[in-house]
């Protein structure tokens, strides 16, 4: 993300959750940060340590969080719906077992609790009164860590609230998948794959990476993916976004050929990975 924010220098970018920051947010999102705005929500991971969620919620993008809330940001309308739909909380079209934060802190032990409030995993879990809060605003973009119904494991719940915030266009994570649907209940939808950056209408900037997951299916499968797949896996520390600055005709995906060019650290030219069964 920062090699994008410094190329192009969009006039904000908006990061679709599980940062995971594995520094703190100063070092990780510097370059970034020198050059624009940095907005994000959270995904479901960015809850899973207390370091992650300091450097997050404690950061310098702190403020910056969209869960929950409408903010104009470079001219254009968005709201933020960060994290994922739990069963403990509330699956849509479900029983509701818990309306709001303060309803469950009135239900919770002192054991269930995390610094005096919501446990930390539930800091990334959707409750029905952020959702409905959200429903009775305007938008012309909505960003949310779980997907649209239209995609196989979304949320039809996603598609109404895009429908009553009357937004034009709404991008996901989550699903580490790159895909644009088709116009789908008048919603221009874009999935944003794993380490992706894509601009406001969908265009790609930096390329997604391969999932870890399926890499670790395509390895046990004895399938070893391409060199660029390994060369780039820690290149980008920082997940999903979209700048408010098109991309240029013909800069379409200019990551992955920077990094073909590029020598090692010690000067040697790079070298294709070679297959275990290759002599």
């Amino acid at each position: 993300m920062n090699w994008a924010a410094t190329q192009f220098k969009p006039d904000a970018v908006v990061i679709l959750g599980d940062l995971q920051p594995a520094a703190p947010i100063e070092e990780v999102l510097g370059p970034a940060l020198a050059v624009t705005q940095v907005w994000w929500i959270p995904g479901n991971h960015d809850t899973d340590t207390e370091e992650i969620y300091d450097r997050l919620w404690k950061g310098p993008i702190a403020a910056h969080n969209l869960n929950g809330r409408v903010v104009n940001i470079a001219g254009v309308s968005i709201a933020g719906l960060g994290g994922v739909f739990r069963g403990q909380i509330w699956m849509p079209d479900g029983p509701v077992n818990y309306q709001s934060p303060a309803e469950f802190l009135q239900n919770a032990s002192r054991v269930n609790t995390w610094r005096g409030g919501l446990p930390r995993r539930h800091r990334s879990s959707i409750f029905p009164s952020v959702y409905q809060a959200l429903m009775r605003q305007r938008a012309d973009i909505l960003v949310t860590h779980e997907a649209a119904g239209c995609h196989k494991k979304g949320f039809e719940a996603i598609d109404r609230l895009a429908r009553a915030m009357k937004v034009k266009r709404i991008f996901h994570g989550h699903q580490h998948e790159d895909v644009t649907f088709a116009p789908y209940k008048g919603l221009r939808v874009r999935a944003v794959g794993f380490r992706g950056v894509v601009d406001i209408e969908g265009n790609v900037i930096v390329e997604a990476q391969i999932d870890p997951r399926d890499l670790l299916v395509m390895q046990q499968a004895g399938m070893e993916p391409s060199p660029e797949v390994f060369d780039t896996i820690d290149r980008m520390p920082i997940v999903d976004i979209f700048s408010s600055h098109p991309v240029r005709r013909g800069e379409r995906g200019p990551f992955r050929d920077r990094r073909r060019d590029e020598s090692r650290k010690d000067g040697r030219p790079r070298q294709p990975r070679r297959s275990k069964d290759r002599k």
